[in-house]
């Protein structure tokens, strides 16, 4: 099994043992690309999950705790560091995951399915957003 795939599947076994879309999405591939065991890598993706704080009227907290996991790997620890690495491929998660679900919007991605389907949907998703984003930290590993 490959990064890829082991991201997808870490992803949908943290959603299940009861992390949350954002939660699962940032330890999957701080997992399988970061260095060590950080315990506040589950607490900074919290507030993310279920479109910001529940809400689920603003940003999908799969696509979130992609970007916060992005954060980690390449984001800037003083301001006279660059962040253009980390903010490029935060704009390639975003755009693909637009071609994917044609919105960023929780409600929306939600819309279609009910109660009991909607934790199914998230679980599933968070698999899909792991992949992608594994996707495309090997192209930029091939670089």
């Amino acid at each position: 099994m490959d990064r890829i795939e082991q991201s997808r599947e870490r992803a949908l076994q943290y959603h299940q043992s009861g992390f949350h879309c954002a939660e699962a999405v940032s330890l999957a591939i701080m997992e399988m690309y970061g260095q060590g065991e950080e315990p506040d890598r589950a607490r900074a993706a919290s507030a993310f999950g279920a479109g910001l704080g529940r809400c689920k009227q603003d940003v999908c907290g799969g696509l979130a705790g992609g970007v916060l996991a992005l954060g980690l790997l390449y984001g800037r620890t003083r301001p006279d560091q660059d962040w253009g690495k980390a903010a490029r491929l935060a704009a390639e998660l975003r755009n693909r995951f637009v071609q994917r679900y044609l919105t960023t919007n929780c409600g929306s991605l939600l819309a279609v399915f009910g109660p009991q389907e909607n934790m199914m949907r998230c679980k599933q998703l968070s698999g899909e957003v792991a992949g992608i984003l594994a996707e495309i930290l090997e192209e930029e590993n091939r670089r």
